[in-house]
């Protein structure tokens, strides 16, 4: 069986730089995948997530001895540059001092969520058709014992949010770089990293105990299940080919209020919480208000470029 690929293409763009270069016009360029790679394409080749520089390994021949496919990687020159594509495990982050940490929160470096809104506000700003521009619902939340500290099972008490997943969705490039402290986590990690597409899941989630975590999918097709703004709304994602189908079930008046309609059709949508069946698949239902919302549409070739 294939492996699967978290780089399924590159841009070949010759003379372009990710310093000072304009993404834009790096994306109206050629893509290639691995098995179109020539030899005279090498140090032109740019990751279709965070447009650094990307290799073909191997780069004179399309297997491994193993009999692995060629794959794109990242170069190890951008390392500090977050991407959701890069293939890596996820590295908690740690401090080694209450005031070390508490710079880093000062300098939009670091966030501490305690817990994402559960209610609607009662004002609200009505989304955008693009829902481009996500209303700031953060609040302040109490000093939280957070063990990031250099020591183990070192805690800081250091001040937190009550966030949103739309928060999140904000400014979504320059939170991709940021580390975030989730409810109940263990370790302040990359936002990169703490992503889960929901077609990398399959049915053995179901036999282990989970904590909740961030998830994102793209929206197959959306409908109203009923006739009521209460009813069930049924928002497919596209899934894993092991899966049967993958379904966020929310009321139809709540999903309305997040933009997720009759078109939201190839939008991302970005949720907090736990996997649950709907009949014989997979799907995610009861989410809080601050616990799902739409990305931005401009930032979807962050996570699922092409």
């Amino acid at each position: 069986m294939p492996v699967k690929r978290k780089i399924n293409f590159a841009y070949l763009s010759p003379g372009w730089g990710f310093i000072g270069g304009d993404k834009s016009v790096l994306k109206n360029n050629r893509k290639v995948t691995a098995e179109e790679y020539e030899p005279e394409m090498a140090g032109n080749l740019f990751c279709p997530g965070c447009c650094t520089n990307i290799e073909r390994t191997p780069k004179g021949k399309d297997l491994f001895a193993n009999n692995r496919e060629a794959f794109f990687r990242h170069l190890s020159k951008w390392k500090h540059i977050a991407c959701y594509l890069r293939a890596k495990k996820p590295l908690g982050k740690r401090y080694n001092s209450w005031e070390e940490a508490k710079r880093a929160i000062d300098h939009e470096e670091l966030s501490i969520i305690s817990q994402f809104l559960q209610a609607k506000p009662e004002v609200i700003v009505p989304p955008s058709t693009e829902y481009d521009e996500t209303v700031v619902e953060d609040e302040n939340g109490p000093d939280t014992p957070v063990p990031i500290g250099r020591h183990h099972g070192e805690s800081f008490q250091l001040p937190s949010k009550i966030s949103t997943v739309a928060g999140i969705c904000r400014n979504f490039e320059v939170n991709l770089q940021k580390y975030f402290y989730l409810p109940e986590a263990k370790h302040a990690i990359n936002l990169a990293e703490l992503l889960v597409n929901v077609a990398d899941v399959d049915y053995n989630i179901m036999d282990v105990d989970q904590v909740p975590k961030l998830y994102f999918g793209r929206i197959a097709r959306s409908w109203n299940a009923g006739s009521y703004s209460g009813s069930t709304r049924m928002t497919r994602l596209k899934c894993g080919e092991a899966v049967k189908d993958f379904t966020l079930k929310l009321t139809d008046g709540f999903s309305r209020d997040k933009n997720i309609n009759d078109n939201a059709k190839d939008r991302i949508v970005m949720f907090y919480g736990k996997i649950t069946t709907n009949g014989i698949g997979l799907a995610a239902e009861g989410l809080a208000w601050g616990e799902v919302s739409l990305l931005p549409a401009k930032y979807n070739d962050l996570l699922l470029p092409g």
